[in-house]
């Protein structure tokens, strides 16, 4: 009876141990099994896998060169080229100036203005000059023929000092002849100096002697006269103050013939 008792007793007892074991199990595979999630790290968008599925699985590994997506390349189109075009610019036509005749010569005068002859001298100025520089009566440009006086009445002759100035007495000032307090504002330097500057300068289609000097008032006013002298056809262009019309109109001198 004995016998038969001790393998009862040794099964029940193995019956005990294993049921123990299955109970506790679970628990603990849980608690090593367990990974720390790292702080920041994105969550998969995938379902869990087992270790042994992410190690062998094709999933898992990356993906062939040849199957990756490479990002779209975008070409630009540059803008048509426009075409350049150059503008020629048309050339101007001079508007044309009133033609007179004075000492058998033709030349042009600006529009407004006039001429005026006093014998063997005459003046080409504007119609209307109140107000505007004015000298030995003239306010633009004085010529003068024939026998020509010089400075102080003298025959004129090319380099001649003060060659401008034909008077023997104190002219007025080509701007303000009175002064604020009344006093005579005249001419008192470059009445008898040398030129400054001497040559040849055009005159139609021939050459003239020029000369220009310096001179000043009374007020501190300063001007440069300057005087083209045609020795042949016996005529002197005098202008006293400077005016851009000057130019066009030496420019537009014919002679006969």
């Amino acid at each position: 009876m004995k016998k038969r008792l001790r393998p009862l007793l040794l099964a029940a007892a193995s019956l005990t141990v294993t049921v123990a074991a299955s109970a506790c199990g679970p628990a603990n595979e849980a608690a090593v099994s367990a990974k720390p999630t790292v702080a920041g790290a994105e969550p998969s968008t995938g379902s869990p896998l087992s270790p042994q599925a992410s190690a062998s699985s094709p999933a898992a590994s990356p993906a062939p060169a040849s199957s990756r997506l490479t990002p779209a390349r975008t070409t630009s189109t540059p803008p048509p080229k426009q075409a350049i075009v150059e503008h020629t610019a048309a050339p101007r036509t001079r508007a044309a100036w009133p033609r007179v005749t004075f000492a058998r010569l033709t030349f042009e005068i600006p529009p407004g203005w006039t001429l005026t002859k006093y014998g063997s001298d005459a003046c080409v100025q504007p119609a209307y000059r109140a107000g505007l520089p004015t000298t030995f009566g003239c306010a633009g440009i004085a010529i003068k023929s024939g026998s020509i006086a010089g400075n102080e009445l003298r025959l004129y002759e090319a380099r001649q000092p003060g060659g401008w100035y034909a008077a023997t007495d104190v002219q007025p000032c080509p701007v303000r002849p009175t002064l604020a307090d009344g006093s005579f504002n005249g001419i008192t330097s470059g009445t008898s100096s040398p030129p400054v500057e001497s040559g040849l300068r055009p005159v139609g289609s021939r050459k003239a002697a020029y000369d220009r000097w310096t001179a000043a008032c009374t007020s501190g006013y300063r001007f440069s006269p300057q005087a083209w002298h045609l020795p042949v056809s016996r005529v002197l262009f005098l202008d006293y103050t400077g005016h851009a019309e000057t130019a066009r109109m030496l420019e537009s001198v014919r002679f006969p013939g």
